[in-house]
Protein backbone atom coordinates (compact mmCIF):
# COMPACT_ATOMS: atom_id res chain seq x y z
CA UNK A 1 0.00 0.00 0.00
CA UNK A 2 2.77 2.06 1.29
CA UNK A 3 4.35 1.06 -2.45
CA UNK A 4 1.30 2.08 -4.05
CA UNK A 5 1.10 5.44 -2.76
CA UNK A 6 4.64 6.39 -3.16
CA UNK A 7 4.26 5.25 -7.17
CA UNK A 8 2.11 7.62 -7.45
CA UNK A 9 3.76 10.71 -5.62
CA UNK A 10 6.74 10.07 -7.55
CA UNK A 11 4.72 9.50 -11.18
CA UNK A 12 2.95 13.27 -10.02
CA UNK A 13 6.06 14.77 -9.60
CA UNK A 14 7.20 13.62 -12.90
CA UNK A 15 4.26 14.95 -14.51
CA UNK A 16 4.90 18.04 -12.47
CA UNK A 17 8.24 18.59 -14.39
CA UNK A 18 6.69 18.08 -17.25
CA UNK A 19 4.14 21.05 -16.81
CA UNK A 20 6.78 23.08 -15.98
CA UNK A 21 9.68 22.21 -18.60
CA UNK A 22 6.50 23.22 -21.22
CA UNK A 23 5.49 26.56 -19.51
CA UNK A 24 9.37 27.63 -19.19
CA UNK A 25 9.28 26.77 -23.28
CA UNK A 26 6.01 28.55 -23.77
CA UNK A 27 7.63 31.58 -21.96
CA UNK A 28 10.77 31.05 -23.56
CA UNK A 29 8.92 30.76 -26.92
CA UNK A 30 6.91 33.41 -26.30
CA UNK A 31 9.47 35.88 -25.48
CA UNK A 32 11.16 34.83 -28.41
CA UNK A 33 8.21 35.73 -30.79
CA UNK A 34 7.63 39.11 -28.76
CA UNK A 35 11.36 39.65 -29.42
CA UNK A 36 11.22 38.79 -32.64
CA UNK A 37 7.99 41.19 -33.37
CA UNK A 38 9.31 44.05 -31.33
CA UNK A 39 12.29 44.01 -33.58
CA UNK A 40 9.88 43.94 -36.48
CA UNK A 41 8.42 46.48 -35.32
CA UNK A 42 11.66 48.54 -34.79
CA UNK A 43 12.83 47.73 -38.21
CA UNK A 44 9.31 48.75 -40.09
CA UNK A 45 9.40 51.86 -38.04
CA UNK A 46 12.96 52.85 -39.38
CA UNK A 47 12.02 51.77 -42.19
CA UNK A 48 9.16 53.50 -43.13
CA UNK A 49 10.94 56.34 -41.27
CA UNK A 50 14.40 56.27 -43.85
CA UNK A 51 11.40 56.12 -47.08
CA UNK A 52 9.92 58.93 -45.51
CA UNK A 53 13.36 60.74 -44.86
CA UNK A 54 14.10 60.07 -48.87
CA UNK A 55 10.91 61.35 -49.80
CA UNK A 56 11.82 64.61 -48.11
CA UNK A 57 15.10 64.75 -49.84
CA UNK A 58 13.52 63.67 -52.64
CA UNK A 59 10.89 66.71 -52.73
CA UNK A 60 13.44 69.12 -51.70
CA UNK A 61 15.38 67.92 -55.25
CA UNK A 62 12.18 68.58 -56.99
CA UNK A 63 12.09 71.91 -55.35
CA UNK A 64 15.50 72.77 -55.50
CA UNK A 65 15.25 71.94 -59.84
CA UNK A 66 11.93 73.76 -59.86
CA UNK A 67 13.61 77.29 -58.39
CA UNK A 68 16.41 77.04 -60.75
CA UNK A 69 14.45 76.89 -63.90
CA UNK A 70 12.08 79.29 -62.24
CA UNK A 71 15.12 81.76 -62.24
CA UNK A 72 16.30 80.62 -65.29
CA UNK A 73 13.02 81.66 -67.04
CA UNK A 74 12.67 84.76 -65.19
CA UNK A 75 16.34 86.11 -65.91
CA UNK A 76 17.12 86.65 -61.65
CA UNK A 77 19.60 83.87 -62.07
CA UNK A 78 22.83 85.03 -60.35
CA UNK A 79 25.75 82.77 -59.77
CA UNK A 80 26.79 84.51 -56.15
CA UNK A 81 23.18 83.95 -55.03
CA UNK A 82 22.29 80.34 -55.57
CA UNK A 83 19.12 79.05 -53.96
CA UNK A 84 19.42 77.07 -51.01
CA UNK A 85 17.07 76.39 -48.28
CA UNK A 86 17.03 75.18 -44.33
CA UNK A 87 14.66 72.77 -42.82
CA UNK A 88 11.28 73.68 -45.08
CA UNK A 89 8.77 71.95 -44.22
CA UNK A 90 6.90 69.06 -46.59
CA UNK A 91 3.40 70.79 -46.22
CA UNK A 92 1.03 68.47 -44.47
CA UNK A 93 3.84 66.11 -42.93
CA UNK A 94 6.05 66.44 -39.67
CA UNK A 95 8.47 65.97 -42.51
CA UNK A 96 10.86 68.65 -43.85
CA UNK A 97 14.55 68.80 -46.34
CA UNK A 98 17.06 70.73 -46.82
CA UNK A 99 19.20 71.90 -49.98
CA UNK A 100 22.12 73.99 -51.28
CA UNK A 101 23.29 74.28 -55.00
CA UNK A 102 26.76 75.21 -55.58
CA UNK A 103 28.97 75.96 -58.37
CA UNK A 104 32.36 74.68 -58.90
CA UNK A 105 34.85 75.07 -62.24
CA UNK A 106 35.88 72.02 -64.03
CA UNK A 107 40.11 71.27 -64.75
CA UNK A 108 38.43 72.33 -68.38
CA UNK A 109 37.23 75.55 -68.14
CA UNK A 110 32.95 74.16 -67.45
CA UNK A 111 30.77 75.09 -64.69
CA UNK A 112 29.61 72.55 -62.89
CA UNK A 113 26.55 72.85 -60.50
CA UNK A 114 25.49 70.29 -57.95
CA UNK A 115 22.24 69.82 -55.45
CA UNK A 116 22.77 68.46 -52.22
CA UNK A 117 19.55 67.73 -50.42
CA UNK A 118 19.13 66.55 -47.12
CA UNK A 119 15.70 65.22 -45.90
CA UNK A 120 14.74 64.33 -42.58
CA UNK A 121 12.04 62.14 -41.04
CA UNK A 122 11.76 61.48 -37.48
CA UNK A 123 15.14 60.59 -36.15
CA UNK A 124 16.12 59.65 -39.58
CA UNK A 125 17.65 61.69 -42.50
CA UNK A 126 18.33 60.79 -46.36
CA UNK A 127 20.83 62.69 -48.63
CA UNK A 128 20.57 62.89 -52.20
CA UNK A 129 23.03 64.70 -54.34
CA UNK A 130 22.80 65.30 -58.06
CA UNK A 131 25.05 66.77 -60.68
CA UNK A 132 23.10 69.56 -62.76
CA UNK A 133 23.66 69.56 -66.53
CA UNK A 134 22.37 73.39 -68.22
CA UNK A 135 20.90 72.57 -71.96
CA UNK A 136 19.74 75.04 -74.15
CA UNK A 137 17.19 74.58 -77.22
CA UNK A 138 19.72 73.97 -79.66
CA UNK A 139 20.38 70.51 -78.22
CA UNK A 140 19.51 68.78 -81.83
CA UNK A 141 21.27 69.86 -85.49
CA UNK A 142 17.61 69.63 -86.25
CA UNK A 143 14.50 69.21 -84.12
CA UNK A 144 10.90 69.08 -85.54
CA UNK A 145 7.51 68.44 -83.87
CA UNK A 146 6.32 66.93 -87.28
CA UNK A 147 8.33 66.32 -90.85
CA UNK A 148 11.15 66.07 -91.84
CA UNK A 149 12.54 65.75 -95.53
CA UNK A 150 16.57 65.41 -96.67
CA UNK A 151 16.23 65.48 -100.18
CA UNK A 152 19.18 63.78 -102.30
CA UNK A 153 22.63 64.36 -101.63
CA UNK A 154 22.14 66.83 -98.28
CA UNK A 155 24.74 65.62 -95.95
CA UNK A 156 24.49 66.28 -92.07
CA UNK A 157 27.73 66.74 -90.10
CA UNK A 158 28.86 68.44 -87.34
CA UNK A 159 31.76 70.58 -86.27
CA UNK A 160 33.35 72.55 -83.70
CA UNK A 161 33.19 68.97 -81.58
CA UNK A 162 35.38 68.81 -78.45
CA UNK A 163 36.17 65.43 -77.02
CA UNK A 164 33.48 64.21 -75.12
CA UNK A 165 30.85 65.39 -76.85
CA UNK A 166 27.98 63.43 -77.48
CA UNK A 167 27.38 62.56 -81.04
CA UNK A 168 25.35 64.56 -83.40
CA UNK A 169 21.53 64.41 -83.23
CA UNK A 170 18.32 65.26 -85.52
CA UNK A 171 14.67 64.20 -84.52
CA UNK A 172 11.19 64.37 -84.65
CA UNK A 173 8.50 64.88 -81.90
CA UNK A 174 6.43 62.44 -83.86
CA UNK A 175 5.87 58.76 -84.32
CA UNK A 176 4.00 59.13 -87.47
CA UNK A 177 4.87 56.56 -90.47
CA UNK A 178 7.24 58.18 -92.60
CA UNK A 179 7.98 61.12 -90.29
CA UNK A 180 11.41 61.86 -91.77
CA UNK A 181 12.54 61.34 -95.52
CA UNK A 182 15.60 60.67 -96.22
CA UNK A 183 16.25 60.08 -99.72
CA UNK A 184 19.01 58.60 -101.30
CA UNK A 185 22.76 60.09 -100.99
CA UNK A 186 21.53 61.51 -97.57
CA UNK A 187 24.44 61.00 -94.88
CA UNK A 188 23.69 61.79 -91.61
CA UNK A 189 27.22 61.70 -89.22
CA UNK A 190 25.07 61.10 -86.21
CA UNK A 191 22.08 59.34 -84.34
CA UNK A 192 18.35 59.94 -85.56
CA UNK A 193 16.06 60.12 -82.56
CA UNK A 194 11.82 59.65 -83.41
CA UNK A 195 9.17 60.42 -81.02
CA UNK A 196 8.20 58.48 -77.25
CA UNK A 197 7.62 55.34 -78.30
CA UNK A 198 8.05 55.14 -81.68
CA UNK A 199 9.48 52.49 -84.06
CA UNK A 200 12.59 54.19 -85.79
CA UNK A 201 12.12 51.22 -89.23
CA UNK A 202 8.48 52.84 -89.17
CA UNK A 203 9.15 56.73 -88.74
CA UNK A 204 12.57 56.91 -90.64
CA UNK A 205 11.70 56.09 -94.46
CA UNK A 206 14.38 54.70 -96.42
CA UNK A 207 16.21 54.00 -93.91
CA UNK A 208 18.16 51.38 -96.23
CA UNK A 209 19.40 54.02 -98.86
CA UNK A 210 20.27 57.35 -96.36
CA UNK A 211 23.68 56.59 -94.97
CA UNK A 212 23.61 57.13 -91.27
CA UNK A 213 26.22 56.40 -89.12
CA UNK A 214 24.90 56.24 -85.53
CA UNK A 215 21.86 54.70 -83.98
CA UNK A 216 18.05 55.21 -84.53
CA UNK A 217 16.14 55.36 -81.65
CA UNK A 218 13.07 56.92 -79.89
CA UNK A 219 13.57 59.38 -77.39
CA UNK A 220 13.08 58.50 -73.44
CA UNK A 221 11.14 61.39 -72.69
CA UNK A 222 8.67 64.27 -74.00
CA UNK A 223 10.97 67.05 -75.49
CA UNK A 224 9.13 70.33 -74.93
CA UNK A 225 9.71 73.40 -76.87
CA UNK A 226 9.67 76.39 -74.58
CA UNK A 227 7.54 79.65 -75.72
CA UNK A 228 9.41 82.25 -76.98
CA UNK A 229 8.92 85.70 -74.73
CA UNK A 230 10.14 88.95 -76.11
CA UNK A 231 12.10 91.29 -73.67
CA UNK A 232 9.77 93.08 -72.55
CA UNK A 233 12.36 96.46 -72.82
CA UNK A 234 11.48 95.39 -76.78
CA UNK A 235 7.79 95.25 -76.42
CA UNK A 236 7.40 98.68 -74.88
CA UNK A 237 9.41 100.32 -77.80
CA UNK A 238 7.53 102.39 -79.35
CA UNK A 239 7.35 100.82 -83.27
CA UNK A 240 9.60 102.59 -85.77
CA UNK A 241 7.29 101.33 -88.15
CA UNK A 242 8.46 99.66 -91.69
CA UNK A 243 11.99 99.09 -92.90
CA UNK A 244 11.88 99.33 -97.14
CA UNK A 245 14.69 100.79 -98.41
CA UNK A 246 19.06 99.87 -97.76
CA UNK A 247 20.61 101.35 -93.97
CA UNK A 248 22.44 100.70 -90.97
CA UNK A 249 21.28 99.52 -88.09
CA UNK A 250 23.19 99.79 -84.61
CA UNK A 251 21.17 99.98 -82.15
CA UNK A 252 17.96 97.55 -81.24
CA UNK A 253 14.80 98.56 -82.04
CA UNK A 254 11.16 97.42 -82.95
CA UNK A 255 9.54 97.28 -86.50
CA UNK A 256 6.11 96.47 -87.90
CA UNK A 257 7.78 94.70 -91.07
CA UNK A 258 11.10 94.74 -92.85
CA UNK A 259 10.86 94.71 -96.93
CA UNK A 260 13.41 95.95 -98.87
CA UNK A 261 11.48 94.23 -101.98
CA UNK A 262 9.50 97.01 -101.78
CA UNK A 263 12.27 99.02 -102.89
CA UNK A 264 12.50 99.48 -106.64
CA UNK A 265 15.86 99.67 -107.29
CA UNK A 266 17.07 96.10 -106.67
CA UNK A 267 19.78 94.76 -104.83
CA UNK A 268 19.04 97.07 -101.38
CA UNK A 269 21.09 95.99 -98.02
CA UNK A 270 20.97 96.37 -94.77
CA UNK A 271 23.47 96.33 -92.72
CA UNK A 272 23.59 95.16 -88.89
CA UNK A 273 26.49 97.15 -87.01
CA UNK A 274 26.14 96.29 -83.69
CA UNK A 275 24.53 94.11 -80.88
CA UNK A 276 21.71 94.51 -81.68
CA UNK A 277 17.56 92.95 -81.30
CA UNK A 278 14.94 93.65 -83.40
CA UNK A 279 11.28 92.84 -82.72
CA UNK A 280 9.48 93.13 -85.87
CA UNK A 281 5.72 91.96 -85.75
CA UNK A 282 5.13 91.37 -89.26
CA UNK A 283 6.86 89.79 -91.90
CA UNK A 284 10.88 90.12 -93.12
CA UNK A 285 10.83 90.16 -97.03
CA UNK A 286 13.71 90.08 -99.10
CA UNK A 287 13.42 90.81 -102.93
CA UNK A 288 16.06 89.15 -105.48
CA UNK A 289 19.36 90.52 -104.46
CA UNK A 290 18.36 91.88 -101.08
CA UNK A 291 20.47 91.27 -98.24
CA UNK A 292 20.47 91.94 -94.78
CA UNK A 293 24.00 91.86 -93.39
CA UNK A 294 26.18 91.77 -90.33
CA UNK A 295 29.46 93.08 -90.38
CA UNK A 296 32.65 90.90 -90.16
CA UNK A 297 34.45 90.97 -86.82
CA UNK A 298 37.20 93.06 -88.14
CA UNK A 299 34.76 95.85 -88.51
CA UNK A 300 32.77 95.20 -85.13
CA UNK A 301 33.44 92.53 -83.24
CA UNK A 302 30.54 92.80 -81.09
CA UNK A 303 28.05 92.80 -84.32
CA UNK A 304 25.07 90.15 -83.51
CA UNK A 305 21.50 90.21 -84.19
CA UNK A 306 18.76 88.47 -82.71
CA UNK A 307 15.16 88.98 -84.48
CA UNK A 308 12.00 88.47 -82.57
CA UNK A 309 10.09 87.75 -85.47
CA UNK A 310 5.93 87.84 -85.23
CA UNK A 311 5.23 87.63 -88.60
CA UNK A 312 6.98 85.10 -91.62
CA UNK A 313 10.35 85.25 -93.22
CA UNK A 314 10.76 85.22 -96.93
CA UNK A 315 14.00 85.29 -98.74
CA UNK A 316 13.78 85.04 -102.60
CA UNK A 317 16.25 84.25 -105.38
CA UNK A 318 19.70 85.67 -104.83
CA UNK A 319 18.25 87.80 -101.71
CA UNK A 320 20.30 86.71 -98.48
CA UNK A 321 20.90 86.91 -94.83
CA UNK A 322 24.68 87.19 -94.46
CA UNK A 323 26.08 86.85 -90.96
CA UNK A 324 29.44 87.96 -92.06
CA UNK A 325 30.93 86.69 -88.83
CA UNK A 326 30.72 83.12 -89.81
CA UNK A 327 29.63 82.30 -86.27
CA UNK A 328 26.10 80.59 -86.18
CA UNK A 329 25.81 82.25 -82.39
CA UNK A 330 26.03 85.73 -83.89
CA UNK A 331 23.06 85.50 -85.97
CA UNK A 332 19.54 83.78 -83.88
CA UNK A 333 16.18 84.24 -85.39
CA UNK A 334 13.27 83.24 -83.03
CA UNK A 335 9.61 82.65 -84.53
CA UNK A 336 7.21 83.57 -82.15
CA UNK A 337 3.47 81.62 -81.88
CA UNK A 338 2.14 83.56 -84.87
CA UNK A 339 5.48 82.62 -87.44
CA UNK A 340 4.47 80.10 -89.43
CA UNK A 341 6.46 79.99 -92.48
CA UNK A 342 10.37 80.56 -92.96
CA UNK A 343 11.73 80.11 -96.76
CA UNK A 344 15.02 80.63 -97.81
CA UNK A 345 15.13 80.54 -101.93
CA UNK A 346 18.39 81.31 -102.81
CA UNK A 347 21.40 79.54 -102.63
CA UNK A 348 25.02 80.11 -101.03
CA UNK A 349 25.19 80.03 -96.72
CA UNK A 350 23.61 80.69 -93.73
CA UNK A 351 25.00 80.58 -90.66
CA UNK A 352 22.62 81.62 -87.45
CA UNK A 353 20.35 79.04 -85.58
CA UNK A 354 16.50 79.39 -85.94
CA UNK A 355 13.98 78.82 -83.29
CA UNK A 356 10.70 78.83 -85.18
CA UNK A 357 8.95 75.96 -83.54
CA UNK A 358 5.24 76.69 -85.42
CA UNK A 359 7.16 77.36 -88.84
CA UNK A 360 7.61 75.21 -91.45
CA UNK A 361 10.84 75.56 -92.67
CA UNK A 362 12.41 75.02 -96.22
CA UNK A 363 16.16 75.72 -97.96
CA UNK A 364 15.58 75.64 -101.11
CA UNK A 365 18.39 75.19 -103.71
CA UNK A 366 21.62 75.10 -102.34
CA UNK A 367 21.96 76.75 -99.39
CA UNK A 368 24.30 75.41 -97.15
CA UNK A 369 23.64 75.89 -93.13
CA UNK A 370 25.89 76.40 -90.35
CA UNK A 371 23.95 76.50 -87.16
CA UNK A 372 20.86 74.44 -85.89
CA UNK A 373 17.22 74.67 -86.48
CA UNK A 374 14.25 74.10 -84.32
CA UNK A 375 10.69 74.06 -86.69
CA UNK A 376 7.22 72.52 -86.72
CA UNK A 377 8.51 70.88 -90.22
CA UNK A 378 11.98 71.08 -92.23
CA UNK A 379 13.28 70.77 -95.66
CA UNK A 380 16.38 70.95 -97.71
CA UNK A 381 16.48 70.35 -100.86
CA UNK A 382 18.59 68.68 -103.13
CA UNK A 383 22.48 68.76 -103.05
CA UNK A 384 23.04 71.07 -99.76
CA UNK A 385 24.75 70.31 -96.55
CA UNK A 386 23.82 70.96 -93.07
CA UNK A 387 26.81 71.69 -90.51
CA UNK A 388 25.64 71.59 -87.15
CA UNK A 389 27.58 74.08 -84.43
CA UNK A 390 28.25 72.04 -81.60
CA UNK A 391 29.12 75.49 -79.56
CA UNK A 392 25.26 76.16 -79.79
CA UNK A 393 25.03 73.36 -77.29
CA UNK A 394 26.77 75.16 -74.58
CA UNK A 395 23.95 77.28 -73.04
CA UNK A 396 24.51 80.65 -70.69
CA UNK A 397 22.12 80.98 -67.88
CA UNK A 398 20.75 84.72 -69.67
CA UNK A 399 19.83 82.59 -72.90
CA UNK A 400 16.33 81.88 -74.05
CA UNK A 401 14.88 78.84 -72.53
CA UNK A 402 17.66 77.50 -71.28
CA UNK A 403 17.11 75.03 -68.49
CA UNK A 404 18.69 72.68 -65.46
CA UNK A 405 17.87 69.03 -65.69
CA UNK A 406 19.82 66.50 -63.37
CA UNK A 407 22.92 64.54 -65.34
CA UNK A 408 23.61 62.07 -62.26
CA UNK A 409 22.41 61.53 -58.93
CA UNK A 410 23.78 59.26 -55.59
CA UNK A 411 22.41 58.24 -52.05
Amino acid sequence: MYKKKFLQSKRGGFALAIVLCAVILMLIIGVGVLSVGTHSRMLGVRTSSEIAARSAADAGLTKALFTINEQLEDKTWKDNQLPSVTNERVPNTDLSFSYNVAKTTTADGNDLYTIACVGKGGRYQKTVNCVLEMKGIFEYAIYVAENMVLRNGTTVSAYNQKAGDPPLQIGTKSTNAGAIIAKTGVTINGDVVVGVGGDPDVIINNTTEAAISGQTYPSLINNKTPNINVPQALVDMPSSGSITAAGTISTSAKYDSINLAADPNKGATLTIDGNVKLYVTGDIKLGNSDVLQIVDQTTNPNASLVIYLGGNLLTDNSGAINNLTKDPKKLKIFGLDTCTNVDFKNSGSFYGAIYAPNADIHFYNSVTVYGAVVARSFTQDVNANFFYDMSLRVADPLEIGVKMVIKRWSE
